[in-house]
């Protein structure tokens, strides 16, 4: 179902917008917050329906999508949303699935994190346009799993 939303901004700078209760309570099914939300019937993406302090739920709307749909703070959008059942919850890298099948060790390592961990692991292979860097990160990110570092915030210091 479409719905339509205004676009917020936190103080931080992040774009969010707000979902209705009767939307959330549909979404939510056991422990698993993680939908996929399509803005303007044009950008797909992975999310999570996260609560307010004050109360109630958004989604951050990440930068890029803004930028891509051109959507600015007040703005309207139509969103839809479904729940997210997929494997990891993001869309899994070609370069990082090819490099975690070719190493047992490292794959084993990876499907024994927590699924916010394999997340953001994914996370910073996407974040990199160019295939031979994604490809190398990839790598670097399979031999700092099997030395013990597993935090996506510090995998690739």
């Amino acid at each position: 179902m479409v719905k339509t939303y205004s676009l917020f901004k936190f103080s931080s700078g992040m774009h969010y917008i707000l979902l209705d209760a009767a939307t959330v309570n549909h979404l939510i099914k056991k422990d698993n917050n993680r939908v996929i939300c399509t803005i303007n019937h044009a950008v797909s993406f992975h999310c999570a329906i996260m609560p307010k302090k004050e109360g109630g739920h958004f989604i951050n709307i990440g930068q890029a999508v803004c930028k891509k749909l051109g959507l600015t703070e007040g703005c309207s959008l139509e969103a839809s949303f479904e729940t997210d059942n997929t494997p990891y919850q993001f869309d899994m890298p070609e370069e990082l699935m090819e490099v975690l099948n070719t190493d047992s060790k490292a794959y084993d390592l990876f499907h024994n994190l927590t699924e916010g961990n394999q997340r953001g692991l994914i996370y910073l292979i996407t974040q990199v346009k160019s295939q031979d860097k994604r490809i190398a990160r990839a790598l670097k990110i399979a031999q700092q799993l099997k030395n013990g570092i597993t935090s996506p915030r510090t995998i690739l210091k």
